[in-house]
Formats: structure tokens, sequence, C-alpha cells
């Protein structure tokens, strides 16, 4: 057994008994740092590379803040159009503006007795930011329309891909509201930095998304060294791609470096020569089809677990949500229904 596989074998051991990857010594502090904030109501700023996991941070202290169920909302600043974000984050009365047919509870609302999310909390219009400062300072919010004002008991966490103090420096993020919410500071390194979750963190992604499958999938010696050492810059979140790739590209029970596109031949498009045996025309077909019937299989799936929302299942497969808009169109002329699963306002 080589160095690689010896690492592999030794972090796999319990590796799925647990909800969060952390075998990592850097991860394993992390997520004890985690657990020791979530014993006190303090706003917490999660900060890291794109792709890092900082929601998991957040659900993390989430489950570890309340000793019963309580509701967890997340927001993507980044997603929503600046002139719908204050009533999404607020909530309005009905005829607040144009459009407004009945009145919403604001994410505020929502999030009232448990945690609320901001992610992406760098892109937060720099108007918006006086009026979410005023929020936090005096615990209440109204909606938008009302002067009514509605006492929050809210546990608030931020998550950003970017550096705060910079934007600060440059003008575009206030200062009061920086200091506001970065009263704790949790920075996720890259996964090249925690590199004993990489295989641990694939065996995970590989189970989840090769339910169902006739063949019982594993990543070959090469796979998993090439794995260790690959740079990740996408992070996480181009780990878990890459093992999607490999399921929906592979044609027996072994996935390879080539199929995870870690190797020094391979291409964004793998062809048939690619693949670790010649294969008929006849089979090429079939292949084809079982990958996209795998890839319709988990877009719909991740609609229904994003509850039909297209912005954050975009998100989770790496692309635009126009690219989505388009899959699902194709999907619908093969036949497949996505009608109980889209919300076609988000």
């Amino acid at each position: 057994m080589n160095t690689t596989e010896a690492v592999y074998s030794e972090a796999m051991k319990s590796s799925m008994s647990k909800k969060f990857i952390s075998h990592d010594p850097i991860s394993i502090a992390l997520y004890s740092s985690a657990e020791k904030v979530a014993k006190f109501n303090v706003p917490v700023m999660i900060s890291g590379e794109t792709g890092t996991g900082k929601e998991c941070i957040a659900r993390h202290i989430h489950q570890h803040a309340f000793n019963q169920p309580a509701p967890y909302v997340a927001v993507n600043c980044a997603a929503i159009p600046e002139n719908m974000l204050e009533a999404i984050l607020f909530g309005f009365e009905k005829g607040a503006f144009t459009g407004a047919v009945h009145s919403q509870p604001g994410k505020f609302e929502l999030a009232n007795g448990g945690t609320l999310l901001l992610d992406e909390i760098g892109d937060l219009p720099y108007g918006l930011q006086a009026k979410l400062l005023r929020v936090l300072q005096e615990q209440t919010v109204e909606r938008l329309g009302s002067h009514k004002s509605i006492a929050l008991k809210v546990r608030l966490l931020t998550a950003t891909n970017k550096d705060l103090q910079e934007e600060v420096n440059r003008g575009r993020f206030r200062e009061d509201l920086y200091y506001r919410l970065s009263v704790i500071n949790l920075e996720i390194p890259p996964l090249r930095a925690r590199r004993l979750d990489i295989l641990p963190l694939a065996n995970l992604f590989l189970q989840r998304y090769s339910q169902g499958l006739p063949a019982l999938l594993r990543f070959s010696a090469e796979a998993q060294h090439k794995m260790f050492e690959y740079e990740w810059p996408g992070n996480v979140r181009e780990l878990e791609n890459r093992v999607q790739r490999g399921i929906v590209l592979s044609s027996g029970d072994t996935i390879s470096a080539a199929l995870l596109g870690l190797d020094e031949k391979s291409v964004t498009c793998i062809s048939t020569a690619d693949l670790p045996h010649p294969v008929p025309p006849s089979r090429t077909r079939r292949i084809r089809e079982h990958g996209r019937a795998a890839e319709s299989q988990y877009i719909l799936d991740l609609l229904s677990r994003h509850q039909g929302n297209k912005t954050k299942t975009a998100e989770s497969l790496g692309i635009t949500t126009r690219a989505l808009r388009y899959r699902l169109a194709s999907m619908r002329q093969q036949g497949i229904s996505t009608e109980n699963l889209v919300n076609s306002g988000r």
C-alpha cells in the first residue's frame, strides 16, 4: 500500500460516520472553533475562497447553537437583483410597491428565533448596508410600506469570499457595518491546505451521487493519488463536480484520473477514445444515454433539495441560472417533467 492509499484508508475509517468531513487537523480545529462560537449569540463572519464550504460551517454553528428545532434561513446577496433585495430581507406590506399584491414577511422575520445567513455579504449594495446596520443596532425590522416594528431575536452569520477590510479601504463597504458583523471571524482554509479532507470528501460525493447505479464505483489508485496531489483551485465545489463527472463518464466499476479530468491528457470533453476500453457504437450510445439520464436525475434531485430554487440549483451545479433554464427546457423536450419542482419566480 503506497503513502496516498494509506492516508486514504486511515481517513476513511470514520469519514462516513460524520455529517461534516473534518480529518485534517486544520479542519478539526476549525469545527471545534465553530462549536465554541455557537455557545454565544454574536455576529460571525465566515470567510474563505469560493467553494471552500462556508455554508457548511454556518450550518454547523446553527446546529450547535440550538437544543431544539429552530429556523435556518440563507440568503445569497449576490444572486438577488438590487431592487428586490431590500423587500426580500425586510419584507413588505400589500401595496408597498407595484406588484406587491399581498403582504410578505422578510428573511429576518422568517429567521426569528433561529439563524440567518447572509451569504456573499461583500456584494450587498452600499445603500442597503446602512439599513442593515440599523436593523442590527435596534434589533427590530420594519416591512416596506409599514411603520410597525417587529422585534428580532436572530443569530446572524455572514459569509464572503472577499477581503472586506480591503473593500472598506476602497469605500465599497461601510466600516461601521464591517465591525458590527465581524465580532468573530472564522476563515476557512482552501482545500489544498487541508489535504487529509480531500479523499474522504471525494468518497462521500461518490456514495452520494452513485446511489441507484448498478455498479459499485470506486476510485483507482492513480485517481486517489492525483486527487491528493491536485491543487483544487475551485476547492470542495470543484472536487464535487469532478466526482460527478467521473460517475457520469464511467463505463465500469473504477473511476480513473482521466475520467476525473486530472491526468495530463485530460480534456474538458472526453471522447470514446479516452474511455478505459474500446466500446462499440451501440454501447457508446448507451453510455451517453446513461450519462444524460444521470445528469438529468441529478439536476432534479438538486431542484428538489433546493425546493425549486433555480438560483441555488445553478450555484450547486457551478453554472449560470440562464444555462440551467436552457438545460431544463431541453429536459422538458425529452419528456422529463420538472413542473412540480421548479419555482419559476426564483
